[in-house]
């Protein structure tokens, strides 16, 4: 299609073209999803730490040149809101704290790319615009929420941490080891890297995926699906499982601002170490993709009482 866009002179490729997109063939590489992060969809009364988050993305798929042996690139464009919270402590005197964990909203806007390279790879670039403290709305978001579904009063937010901007660049590698001949069962290597004022962080990690399988170049998985010129009516389904570790070096959430004097962060420490293992399950077609994570991940705080544990739900449509 992208040659008979561009050699305009050529009467009958320009034809062709129009013909398919008309008469034979439904285009759909653009795709709007919603995804909500909450501890209640553990189904266990929990309401801490990451306590909700949403967030919504525009995602479009661009034709590659002729002459370039990749499949297409995937740009993606997100904005969203994450909410933090601490649980009391009784005895906050002899910790100078009030809370095992800071009081924080997360205000960001996010574009990225994905390329598909050849033997099952993928490459992600991303560049994250992010804002701390109460210019990030989080304490008026969990307010309007708890006040909304009658749920209690939201206190604890005279402890958020102070107002900072960051901009934080990202970079994610993930390839295929296996995949049987059936396509009913694969797994992979993932590799990803965050460096910035918000968060510093190195992960690895290892998908594994049992169903009714795509490739990483058409699958919902990788965001490949999109880069598949003609509408497939195929169905995809399958759950995953990957563990994963992580290095954590800066988390403004928790630390406050970087470089800045946050009396709040400074009586907090990280865990260096993170152990993460996400749970899920997720089902498409040719228009719609939902599905369901449980991710399950170690003490982020060196003084939490807990693990930091939460669900997602997720739903996008493709046109």
């Amino acid at each position: 299609m992208s040659v008979g866009l561009r050699s305009l002179g050529l009467l009958l490729p320009l034809i062709s073209s129009c013909f398919l997109v008309f008469g034979q063939v439904k285009f759909r590489k653009h795709e709007i999803s919603i995804q909500n992060d909450n501890d209640v969809y553990l189904l266990v009364g929990q309401d801490r730490y990451y306590t909700n988050g949403i967030n919504v993305n525009y995602r479009v798929a661009i034709q590659p040149r002729s002459d370039v042996q990749t499949s297409n690139t995937v740009l993606d464009f997100e904005i969203g809101q994450r909410i933090y919270n601490g649980i009391s402590i009784v005895d906050y005197r002899r910790q100078n704290r009030t809370y095992d964990r800071p009081f924080a909203g997360y205000l960001y806007l996010s574009a990225g790319a994905t390329r598909f390279l050849k033997e099952d790879q993928v490459v992600e670039v991303k560049v994250e615009f992010g804002q701390i403290g109460s210019r990030s709305y989080g304490e008026e978001a969990q307010k309007f929420i708890h006040h909304l579904f009658g749920l209690y009063e939201a206190t604890g937010w005279e402890t958020e941490l102070r107002n900072a901007f960051g901009v934080d660049m990202q970079a994610k590698y993930l390839k295929g080891i296996y995949r049987n001949e059936s396509q009913s069962f694969d797994l992979g290597m993932i590799g990803r890297g965050v460096l910035g004022m918000n968060n510093t962080n190195i992960e690895a990690g290892i998908p594994i995926r049992a169903g009714k399988l795509k490739s990483y170049h058409a699958s919902t998985f990788t965001r490949g699906h999109l880069t598949q010129a003609r509408s497939n009516n195929e169905k995809e389904w399958y759950f995953v499982y990957q563990p994963s570790l992580t290095r954590v070096f800066y988390n403004s959430t928790i630390q406050g601002g970087l470089g800045k004097d946050d009396p709040i962060g400074e009586l907090y420490q990280i865990e260096p170490w993170m152990l993460s293992h996400r749970v899920g399950f997720n089902w498409s077609d040719h228009k719609v993709h939902y599905g369901i994570n449980y991710i399950f991940n170690s003490k982020e705080l060196k003084s939490v009482f807990h693990r930091h544990q939460y669900g997602q739900l997720f739903f996008a449509y493709r046109f």
